[in-house]
């Protein structure tokens, strides 16, 4: 179907380019095909102004703008802003062949992409095509941008029952509808009806997903896997399979199937968040650390770029310290606290005070200041912050546990659960790295407890030298805790020596200063305030005493 020149002349169209020469020959076909209103823009930036000023009819943006915003960028920011009309459509512009998703219609994705060189013809014809879907599927688009699943379900059974031509677009957008509605049942019956009569590739994708979603795993993973044989399903196979061996608990599989959805599709912010949580789920911490460094670079610019990203970034960076050596750990915290400084540079950073806090309170624990520390984590409650997501209870918990406060930290623990029950990627991600941080919470507290049982009953059958070891392991794992450090300084100085198997009189006296700090900054209760002042004296006289040994 084709539109007459005065049909267009009724239209508004932008385009957007970094290069005069190819935006002034781009806007003479579009006066040839009957434009008449056609605003342009050199940048992001400067196209985002004027949609919020003008609500266009077609928007075509060049990929590549130079500095600044790209053009899916562009389109990402106008569609989060809603300042794209259901009825426009937006065409990306580029020299190399990309190709859209095939299963993502009604998240919105451009209308088409357009491969250089073009002519006006072509031009005309691609104009046509995606018009006539937008008018077709009209009220489909509406129910969409307006956030009414069943009426935009309603909508695509009209358009099939009465619209021939655009009949198959309509059950492709009802698909996938009725799996974001969680009704996989009559999704996989929509998509094997298709498939009776042709094998598309978005049906059979469409398929092995509502398969997967009614738990029917082994049959969606060769569903998947035979889908990475097709160039134009290969991307979001591997994505679903991600998924699924998250679903089976195999988060090293899921992990490695991501990985290969990256080197396809490096750009995607959502996609690289999810690696990076798998990792830290993995152990993994320096490929988390390589994820969240891709995020910040591909953000740059776009509507996603955000103070969580800088945030994320350093609070892995600080789980990577408890990896490193001292020298390691310093450049971490200056890598850290850089970041700090750039959401204070580029945000609002009185939003996300608490959450810095937090993570200076962590860099304290580092630095051995636990006093300051807690003084942190004091000050971060008294922040009300519009953010609240799992990152930063997770965040919250850790420094908490770092500082010696278990009970604080479990509450916190505690009220994650449900926290991220969307049904995305990256929230399947992030419950699989909730659920591997609780249960290394209560592994590590019952390892604490065990090692503390052990070395008092060390102690208390004046076992000294293997009381000391189990009180010495029990503190690195918690090396703010007071009531370890005490019970670890208080051993020593029965053993008088620092003299220990397996470790240097050095570092044994090093960690006895640290567990004095520790000491001296908390607030003790009555009976442990008599236990180190009865010790004291013989304490400070084995540490300042010339001979470590």
């Amino acid at each position: 179907m084709m539109f007459r020149s005065s049909f267009y002349a009724k239209k508004k169209v932008m385009v957007v380019d970094d290069c005069e020469p190819i935006r002034s020959a781009v806007k003479g076909m579009l006066q040839k095909i009957g434009f008449v209103t056609i605003a342009s823009a050199n940048n992001g930036t400067q196209a985002l102004q004027k949609a919020t000023d003008m609500r266009f009819d077609f928007i075509l943006a060049d990929f590549n703008l130079g500095d600044g915003k790209d053009g899916y960028q562009l389109f990402e920011e106008l569609k989060h802003k809603k300042l794209l009309a259901s009825h426009c459509c937006f065409f990306i512009i580029s020299a190399e062949n990309r190709r859209p998703h095939v299963h993502g219609l009604v998240e919105l994705q451009p209308d088409d992409f357009l491969l250089k060189p073009f002519t006006y013809k072509g031009l005309e014809k691609r104009f046509a095509r995606s018009l006539a879907k937008k008018v077709a599927l009209g009220k489909v688009y509406e129910a969409i941008n307006e956030n009414l699943p069943a009426e935009a379900i309603q909508a695509c059974n009209d358009v099939i029952k009465n619209e021939t031509q655009n009949a198959l677009l309509a059950l492709r957008m009802k698909g996938e509808l009725l799996l974001s509605e969680k009704q996989p049942e009559k999704a996989l019956k929509l998509y094997n009806n298709v498939l009776q009569k042709r094998e598309y590739s978005w049906a059979l994708l469409g398929k092995a997903i509502s398969t997967f979603k009614l738990g029917e795993h082994f049959e969606s993973e060769g569903l998947f896997f035979e889908l990475l044989d097709r160039d134009d399903t290969r991307l979001e196979a591997y994505d679903w399979l991600g998924r699924l061996n998250m679903a089976r608990q195999d988060t090293v599989t899921a992990f490695e199937m991501l990985m290969e959805a990256g080197k396809i599709s490096p750009r995607n912010l959502f996609r690289q968040r999810a690696i990076a949580n798998l990792a830290i789920a993995n152990n993994e911490t320096e490929e988390a650390v390589r994820a969240y460094s891709r995020i910040l670079k591909s953000s740059r610019y776009s509507v996603f770029d955000t103070p969580e990203n800088y945030l994320n970034f350093a609070r892995c960076l600080l789980d990577l310290s408890n990896e490193g050596n001292k020298l390691e750990i310093a450049k971490q915290i200056s890598k850290c606290t850089e970041l700090l400084q750039d959401i204070d540079r580029r945000f609002y950073s009185d939003a996300v005070k608490a959450q810095e806090l937090v993570i200076k309170a962590r860099v304290q624990v580092l630095k051995g200041n636990v006093d300051e520390a807690r003084n942190n984590l004091e000050e971060s409650e008294k922040h009300d912050s519009p953010y609240d997501t799992a990152d930063d209870r997770l965040d919250k918990a850790k420094a908490y546990f770092s500082t010696g406060n278990l009970s604080r930290s479990e509450e916190i623990m505690e009220s994650l659960e449900g926290i991220a029950d969307k049904d995305d990627l990256i929230s399947s991600t992030l419950t699989v790295l909730i659920n591997k941080e609780k249960e290394s919470h209560e592994v590590l507290k019952e390892r604490i407890r065990e090692l503390n049982n052990e070395g008092l009953a060390m102690y208390q059958s004046a076992k000294y030298t293997r009381s000391v070891e189990c009180f010495v392991e029990a503190y690195q794992y918690m090396p703010s805790n007071a009531s370890l450090a005490l019970n670890l300084v208080q051993a020593i100085t029965k053993v008088g020596t620092f003299l220990t198997q397996g470790r240097s009189p050095k570092e044994m006296k090093d960690m006895c200063s640290n567990c004095v700090s520790v000491i001296e900054q908390s607030d003790l209760t009555e009976n442990n305030m008599r236990r180190y002042l009865s010790l004291k004296p013989e304490l400070m006289a084995l540490l300042n005493a010339k001979d470590v040994a």
